[in-house]
């Protein structure tokens, strides 16, 4: 059964995709100025999502190429993302 869900829009319409426990599940965005890769997977003992951030100069579509900007739990992410906001002074 899939634990992960990806959902992907283009001007060719909408596709989802599934990922499970074991497999994980990868999204990559590029453009010839730069690329964003993200990984989430989820550990079967505690069933907590794990994030994996990376950007990459030009339209790399891997991690080769990429620098990590975050790892952790979608809860932590939701953290930095939260005090991100605050000392920009958005809510």
């Amino acid at each position: 059964m899939s634990a992960l869900y990806g959902t992907l829009q283009g001007c060719r319409g909408e596709a989802t995709r599934c990922g499970t426990r074991a497999s994980g599940i990868r999204v990559s965005a590029q453009s010839w100025n730069g690329s964003l890769i993200t990984y989430l997977d989820q550990n079967e003992k505690d069933e907590t999502p794990k994030v994996r951030l990376y950007v990459s100069d030009g339209s790399a579509c891997s991690t080769w190429d990429s620098e990590k900007v975050f790892e952790g739990t979608l809860d932590e992410l939701k953290e930095v993302l939260k005090d991100y906001r605050q000392k920009k002074g958005q809510n």
